[in-house]
């Protein structure tokens, strides 16, 4: 396995065709698209509903060097200043065909350490699962909804046959004591309904 950059942009709907551009001018071997997400950020609410005013897109790619994720934060910057959005920068590891072995550093000025929350939970908790969010002040979340798995219960599906439908939420909390009391008051939760919580540490880029 190679250790890579794995990067995560949130950005508006709107500006996708010139995301993708970067992406494909600094040359990453590929990435995922989820378009039309939900979600709360610095503009406030979007909706993956026809009609709406904002709607945002999910994208998650990764770098093998340094210079290639410099290039990328390089391109993106602008675009998250101008419009807002997210950038989520983790180390991971990758199977590749590839004999890359170099390390990649992320001390880069304009990255702040954070963590990375991924709430896994019934489609139907979804609004008390954002009510936790805002009691202890995230900045923002995404949302992706009647997502399809297995867990404790079961399948989930979002088929009217499934018997349960799960959604994906994800936001970044900035220090340990909100870190802290997320999973505190998130935790009642899971144990009630099932569920996953996941927490990563990450970087993301100020702007």
């Amino acid at each position: 396995m190679q250790l890579v950059s794995r990067v995560e942009i949130i950005i508006s709907t709107l500006e996708l065709r010139e995301v993708i551009d970067i992406l494909d001018s600094v040359r990453v071997t590929g990435y995922t698209l989820i378009e039309n997400t939900s979600g709360k950020g610095k503009r406030g609410f979007c909706y993956n509903d026809l009609g709406r005013e904002f709607s945002n897109s999910y994208i998650s790619t990764f770098c093998t060097t340094q210079k290639q994720l410099g290039y990328l934060l390089g391109d993106i910057l602008p675009i998250l200043k101008r419009i807002s959005g997210v950038c989520l920068i983790t180390e991971t590891n990758a199977v590749s065909s590839d004999q890359l072995s170099q390390n990649i550093d992320l001390a880069i000025a304009v990255m702040q350490e954070v963590k990375k929350v991924e709430i896994i939970i019934d489609t139907s908790y979804i609004e008390d699962t954002l009510k936790i969010l805002e009691s202890v002040s995230v900045s923002g979340y995404t949302i992706i909804k009647d997502t399809s798995g297995k867990g404790e219960r079961g399948l989930s599906c979002p088929d009217i046959d499934c018997l349960f439908s799960s959604s994906y939420i994800m936001t970044v909390c900035t220090n340990e004591k909100q870190l802290d009391s997320l999973v505190q008051k998130i935790t009642p939760s899971l144990k009630k309904i099932g569920g996953v919580c996941l927490v990563t540490d990450a970087k993301w880029v100020n702007h």
